[in-house]
C-alpha cells in the first residue's frame, strides 16, 4: 500500500509498544490490581489517609485517629449492603465484637468504597448498637494507596478487595486478602479471632 520497510517497522514498534502498555496496566477488570497483589503485606505501615463518617452529618475522620496508638480489627469489603458483605461477612465482625475486645482489640472497622450515608445505612440494619466502626472511602484514595483496590467495570467501578487485618499502631501484624469479591472465609472475623 506504498508503505515504505521503514514505516512499516515503525507502525509495528508503536504496535507492540502500545500491547506493552497495555498488559502492563495496574487495574484488571473483574480482579484484584496488579499492584495491590505485593502492594501490601504483613509489617507495611497503612498509608495516611482520610475516610468520611457520620456523626451529625457527613464528617472526615483521618486514619490516624483510627490506627495511631490502637490495636484495630480492620476488614475491607466490595460494597456495603451488597448480600455477601452485609449477609456473610459483616455479621461476624459485629457477633464477635465482645470477643475481639477481650483480646485487647480497640476498634473493629469497615473499610469499603462507598459514601458514609450508604455505610451508616448499613450499620443501622446490620450493627444497629454500633460495635463496628464504618469508615467511607468514596473516592477510593485510601483502597488505592494500600493496594487493596479491584476493577468491576460497569458493575461498580473500582471497590476495596474483600480482606481483613490486624493493625497495630498503623502496622499491619496480620493479613489476609480474598480474589477480589470472594469471600472464603480467610477474612472472616472468626479467622481474624483465631490470629490474635
Amino acid at each position: 500500500l506504498g508503505c515504505s520497510a521503514s514505516s512499516r517497522n515503525v507502525m509495528m514498534l508503536t504496535a507492540v509498544v502500545a500491547l506493552f502498555a497495555y498488559v502492563q496496566q495496574p487495574v484488571t477488570r473483574l480482579g484484584r490490581s496488579r499492584a495491590a497483589v505485593s502492594m501490601l503485606a504483613e509489617g507495611d505501615k497503612l498509608p495516611s489517609g482520610e475516610f468520611m463518617i457520620i456523626k451529625d452529618g457527613p464528617a472526615p475522620l483521618s486514619s490516624s485517629e483510627v490506627f495511631d496508638g490502637k490495636k484495630v480489627v480492620l476488614f475491607g469489603i466490595p460494597g456495603a449492603l451488597t448480600p455477601t458483605c452485609s449477609e456473610k461477612q459483616l455479621p461476624g465482625f459485629v457477633a464477635l465484637a465482645d470477643d475481639f475486645k477481650a483480646k485487647g482489640v480497640d476498634t473493629i472497622a469497615c473499610l469499603s468504597v462507598n459514601d458514609p450515608f450508604v455505610m451508616k445505612e448499613m450499620s443501622k440494619m446490620k450493627d444497629p448498637d454500633g460495635k463496628v466502626m464504618m469508615l467511607g472511602d468514596g473516592a477510593a484514595e485510601f483502597t488505592k494507596a494500600a493496594g487493596l483496590d479491584f476493577f468491576t467495570g460497569n458493575f461498580g467501578g473500582t471497590r476495596t478487595t474483600r480482606c481483613a487485618m490486624i493493625v497495630d499502631d498503623g502496622k499491619v501484624v496480620k493479613l489476609a486478602m480474598e480474589e477480589g469479591g470472594a469471600f472464603s472465609g480467610a477474612s472472616s472475623a472468626e479467622s481474624m479471632l483465631e490470629a490474635l
